[in-house]
């Protein structure tokens, strides 16, 4: 098997999956989260993917969990929207291992956020955010073409709403660097 999908939501779940094996992908997966350290081997897996809607202290304890029992997996935090290009991706290659950038964080600002990068080689960027109230929606925040260098973007206060959050940078087309942010 090449990945366990985990996650929240059956239909989100069988959409994903359904979109890894239309790719030739052999998938599996589970939405009873507290289990899953315990139903599936990381052995098993090339890499282990965890839905937005896995909470973060579950997440960090089913991680640990994984890395015991395969160091090698890749465990990759994704979401429903970009769960197919995203996992595809980190089965061609280490996700740790980045072309295009050698950091990448997000930090709060004054009620709104920035993104660092720093871009190690010429490449495309794409930002976008999504949020999941009454549905998922994308925004497309900034789009062009960058240098090797520091890369600052701010992301304004309106363009984070109430609820669940994910911010995706895609550089190259191909390397994805995904954020979440949760504002109740």
């Amino acid at each position: 098997m090449d990945v366990l999908v985990i996650g929240r939501n059956v239909e989100v779940l069988e959409t994903v999956k359904d979109g890894l094996i239309a790719k030739g992908i052999a998938a599996d997966g589970t939405t009873d989260a507290e289990r899953a350290s315990i139903d599936f081997d990381a052995r098993d897996f090339a890499v282990v993917a965890f839905g937005g809607g896995v909470g973060s202290p579950l997440r960090e304890t089913l991680k640990g969990d994984f890395r015991r029992q395969n160091p090698d997996v890749i465990l990759l935090d994704t979401f429903a929207p970009v769960a197919v290009a995203h996992i595809t991706a980190a089965l061609r290659g280490d996700p740790g291992k980045r072309e295009f950038a050698s950091r990448f964080e997000i930090t709060e600002a004054d009620g709104s956020y920035l993104l660092h990068m720093d871009l190690k080689k010429e490449c495309d960027v794409c930002v976008e955010a999504y949020h999941a109230k009454n549905g998922i929606h994308r925004t497309t925040l900034g789009q062009g073409h960058l240098s090797p260098g520091p890369f600052v973007f701010r992301i304004h206060e309106p363009e984070i709403h109430d609820g669940l959050n994910m911010i995706l940078v895609t550089l190259g087309g191909s390397e994805m660097y995904l954020h979440k942010i949760e504002r109740w």
